[in-house]
């Protein structure tokens, strides 16, 4: 009898790494008979979805966060990674995986030179516009690294990149009408989703905040703040009128964020992989690129959207109320320009490549 084959999947620390990971796993463990492992770093977001994925094994590693301008932090980290590739040495000769899958980050580095060592054959993921430093690394000896963006945008050579497009989950892919109950609202009126992302968020929120006075006479809000504003965003519903108080839901994270996309009109976003999710949905948007990210890469998705008329973009250094209220009203006053946006966003990148990334793994597998 033949030996149950393992695929090893690689996803750690952030839901942005971690839920292309979960949704491909899952999609394995439902469609095929292959043992599944997954290896993460133990952050609670890693606990919360790979904790859903039946039969599956999760092993944690210790990997180091590289930061340029902190000596002793890299060498720290450089002992971090050193212990998380003999681990992850010891793992593949335990588990001996048909094919390994990376969706990168500093976790899944010392797991690909260890797998580099065995020879097992090895697959990355880019979500972003811009090659991460941990995928720049693994695309030199990995046998494809699949990008979410078209090959041609990409400043770097990459001799064995491949067009799939994001990893989304299935619910993602399927367009459900929004749950207008849930958040107390007119199905009749306007929506407005604003989505800060795990970072960076304060400076939309205040913007929002400040232009709240403008903008509920007009439409409903949903307002995602994160932790650190969702006081004062309380604080600020709590002062308003009550007709305008029961068109602002504020909370500090809404757990289901595809019911809140489905329900809005236009969203309010960072320039992340949450912009494969709008796409899906067919949403208008506003883009505000994070400036502080690694690479610039949201500013960088977020112009690859805006040159194809998909989206429009805000820089955050430009954010102000009066800014924020014209982007807003210039696209929700009329609904031909919502209307573009929103057909023009769906057209713009792949949205299958949970299913071409699954095929293609499964026929090397078989292989």
């Amino acid at each position: 009898m033949a030996k149950q084959k393992t695929i090893l999947f690689v996803g750690a620390d952030t839901g942005g790494h971690v839920v292309p990971v979960f949704a491909l796993a899952k999609e394995f463990i439902e469609k095929t008979k292959y043992k599944v492992t997954v290896i993460g770093v133990g952050t609670a977001t890693e606990k919360n979805f790979y904790s859903q994925i039946p039969r599956a094994r999760y092993i944690k590693i210790i990997a180091g966060k590289f930061q340029f301008k902190s000596f002793f932090n890299n060498v720290f980290s450089a002992i971090k990674t050193a212990i998380g590739f003999i681990q992850s040495i010891f793992i593949l000769i335990s588990d001996r995986p048909a094919v390994i899958f990376l969706k990168g980050n500093y976790a899944t580095v010392p797991v690909a030179y260890a797998a580099r060592i065995l020879r097992i054959p090895l697959f990355a993921h880019e979500s972003d516009a811009v090659i991460g430093k941990s995928n720049k690394l693994i695309a030199k000896f990995a046998d494809k690294l699949f990008l979410s963006y078209p090959l041609e945008i990409y400043k770097d050579n990459i001799s064995n990149g491949f067009y799939s497009g994001p990893i989304l989950r299935p619910e993602i892919e399927s367009k459900t009408p929004g749950d207008y109950k849930r958040f107390g609202f007119d199905k009749n009126k306007k929506t407005i989703l604003i989505i800060g992302g795990s970072q960076g968020s304060h400076s939309i929120n205040k913007a929002v905040l400040n232009a709240l006075d403008e903008l509920l006479p007009l439409y409903q809000i949903i307002h995602q703040t994160g932790t650190k504003d969702a006081a004062i965003a309380l604080e600020k519903k709590r002062s308003l009128k009550e007709e305008y108080s029961k068109r602002y839901f504020t909370s500090p994270f809404i757990n289901d964020v595809h019911g809140a996309i489905s329900a809005a009109d236009l969203v309010i976003s960072r320039a992340s992989s949450t912009i494969f999710e709008l796409a899906a949905a067919s949403k208008a948007s506003i883009l505000i690129p994070y400036p502080h990210a690694s690479l610039n890469h949201q500013t960088e998705n977020a112009k690859y959207f805006e040159n194809k008329n998909a989206a429009v973009v805000v820089y955050d250094k430009n954010l102000s109320p009066t800014i924020l209220y014209s982007a807003i009203s210039k696209i929700l006053s009329t609904d031909k320009k919502r209307s573009e946006l929103a057909s023009n966003i769906s057209k713009s990148v792949k949205l299958n490549g949970r299913e071409t990334v699954f095929n293609y793994l499964s026929e090397k597998i078989r292989n």
